[in-house]
């Protein structure tokens, strides 16, 4: 890698909506997002497919956005698991209390949602690259195994971190996270990043920390505004809350590994 700083700009939520998939896809049209993270389960997942195939400039900077907190799973065990889907088969799990453990059954239904997720994006011919998950369930650490397993099996060396930068964590979180990561990094070899964060994180990391020779992911919530503005999730202007940050001598949609 040079001297100078990696930033990845990835939009998350592509396929939950028409409405996400349109301001997802703007995001790209405007360089402001380098790769976007798919949802499989979700109303919008067949628009987010007609894009992809219709322009070829996305290849490659897919990756899937893991669910299983929202909407209804792909396969009918886990539907039956009470502590992630309800008496109606939706998904419930909200990370309330830290997963540090799963018996046999869950993690043998979790992980068979996993591969249903999967499988589906590949059907549709899309070529996966990187592996997150939405409200970073991935990142409890009985499911971040069955993420590592997940994207070894299917050759995808590119795993998101826990946040990492920013200070909205205490003492305990900050010694777990950095756990996760080492854990991701220099066992599993399934990382090319350093950091990562939202773009409030990564401002105030520049204030603090230098950025050289480093690899950073940020996450964005791309949506339009009643006034078909692109906005992030706290409905500010992402192009402004982008503008500082955007060098594109420096933004990539994948890491060196």
């Amino acid at each position: 890698m040079s001297s100078d700083y990696k930033l990845i700009i990835n939009g998350d939520d592509f396929g939950y909506d028409f409405a996400i998939n349109k301001a997802i896809f703007r995001s790209f049209q405007s360089g402001l997002i380098t790769r976007a993270s798919l949802m499989v389960n979700m109303p919008g997942f067949e628009d987010a497919v007609d894009l992809l195939r219709t322009h070829s400039f996305l290849s490659d900077k897919i990756g899937l956005h893991v669910n299983l907190t929202e909407g209804v799973p792909l396969s009918a065990p886990i539907r039956n698991c009470k502590r992630f889907c309800d008496g109606s088969g939706q998904f419930i799990f909200k990370r309330q209390q830290p997963l540090f453990f799963l018996s046999d059954h869950e993690q043998k239904v979790v992980y068979k949602e996993m591969i249903a997720q999967m499988e589906k994006a590949k059907r549709c011919g899309i070529r996966l690259t990187h592996l997150d998950s939405h409200h970073h369930v991935h990142t409890e650490w009985a499911i971040m195994k069955l993420m590592i397993r997940l994207g070894k099996e299917y050759g995808i060396r590119q795993i998101r971190l826990s946040r990492n930068m920013g200070d909205r964590q205490g003492y305990s979180k900050t010694i777990y996270k950095k756990i996760l990561n080492s854990y991701l990094k220099h066992v599993a070899g399934i990382t090319g990043i350093d950091y990562f964060g939202d773009i409030d994180d990564l401002i105030g990391f520049m204030r603090t920390s230098p950025l050289k020779g480093k690899s950073i992911e940020i996450m964005v919530h791309p949506m339009l505004d009643e006034k078909q503005d692109l906005v992030d999730l706290d409905r500010k202007n992402l192009e402004e809350k982008l503008e500082r940050l955007i060098d594109h001598r420096y933004t990539i949609s994948q890491p060196e590994l």
